[in-house]
């Protein structure tokens, strides 16, 4: 079916601008075109079950025509339209929520590189477009609702959701062998989220697919350091923000941190940095844990 675009003269509905981690929402056979503007910010999904479009970054331009999806990851910038009466749906998330909703196990690392670069209207079935849009939909109902246990019921949702774009766009039979840049980045990712429940390296090693002596050798040659160093020292790192800029008390800061005795958090830190919690609070100089540590700082 063909859609045919609203008159120049017609100006074209905006999307207000979202200042929620997630917000999802279904668009169903507009009579005018709708466009949504991206300034690199979040990750951003749609779902175009019928009608045609178009998807702007930088100077490149890619038509869309339904049913496809579109994944485009934090960083990007441009714009995306929708002709009139095109049907779909959108989701729009921030980082943290998306690394929070993302599936644990042998599956953590193709899903992760599957989302880290953009995906620009992959043709997908008719069936599975509407599978797809009656998930943001659900989301949408649960954010809508803010019924008990909202919170979870979105996470899990979008964790479903992302399963499947994984699939959609990159069919395979079976799960892909982590390269290990992929280690690399997943390892850091997973630090980002679970440095303070102070796991064993085994665990991560566990979640990422590899055994402990191949994450240990990925992160040496990344950063020359051991995995359980990388972690010290991204836990080192957190502790000298909330000394620097949070009222917690020591105690407090131990206890954030996933240290059930503050004795040893003090010793923990000053085997870090060189200087106690105190000290540092105090302004003696301390050796800085290298900020690499970040998920971010990854490429």
């Amino acid at each position: 079916m063909t859609h045919s675009t609203a008159p120049a003269s017609t100006p074209s509905p905006v999307p207000p601008p979202m200042s929620e981690p997630l917000e999802a929402r279904l668009f169903l056979g507009s009579l005018l075109r709708t466009e949504w503007t991206f300034r690199g910010g979040r990750n951003r999904i749609f779902v175009l079950v019928s009608g045609s479009g178009s998807i702007r970054l930088g100077q490149h331009e890619v038509r869309l025509d339904g049913p496809a999806i579109v994944f485009l990851p934090a960083g990007e910038t441009g714009a995306i339209v929708f002709d009139a009466g095109a049907e779909g749906g959108a989701v729009s998330a921030q980082d943290s929520l998306l690394a929070s909703a993302m599936p644990s196990g042998a599956l953590f690392v193709p899903v992760r590189d599957a989302i880290g670069r953009p995906i620009l209207g992959a043709a997908i079935t008719v069936a599975d477009a509407r599978r797809l849009a009656a998930m943001l939909g659900a989301i949408e109902t649960e954010l809508r609702n803010d019924a008990p246990g909202a919170h979870e019921a979105v996470r899990h949702h979008l964790a479903l959701l992302l399963i499947e774009i994984w699939r959609l766009a990159s069919p395979l039979t079976e799960v892909s062998r982590a390269t290990p840049r992929s280690v690399v980045r997943g390892f850091a990712h997973l630090v980002e989220l679970h440095a303070r429940q102070h796991w064993p390296v085994a665990e991560y090693a566990q979640l990422l697919g590899v055994t402990p002596d191949r994450l240990n050798t990925a992160i040496r040659r990344a950063t020359g350091r051991s995995p359980m160093e990388f972690i010290n020292q991204r836990l080192a790192a957190e502790a000298m923000r909330l000394l620097d800029q949070s009222p917690l008390q020591i105690g407090e800061i131990a206890e954030t941190l996933g240290f059930s005795d503050p004795a040893y958090f003090s010793r923990f830190f000053k085997r870090e940095t060189g200087r106690s919690p105190r000290a540092h609070r105090l302004g003696a100089p301390a050796r800085r844990p290298s900020t690499s540590t970040s998920y971010a700082a990854w490429p």
